[in-house]
């Protein structure tokens, strides 16, 4: 298990694609933080509600 934290690994955030080093082993952080979050989740609604007119 030690091993999977000294590798270093990183994942690109969502919204701003800047990188996110990863503490969590199961699971991963995908945005840098909770604004990203909910900036993404609102938008992903409004277009795939206007994408259903």
């Amino acid at each position: 298990m030690g091993d999977f934290a000294s590798r270093g690994r990183t994942v690109l955030c969502k919204w701003c694609n800047q990188p996110i080093p990863q503490e969590r082993r199961w699971f991963p952080r995908q945005y840098c933080n909770r604004r990203h979050k909910w900036r993404h989740r609102i938008t992903e609604t409004v277009g795939s509600i206007l994408d259903s007119y």
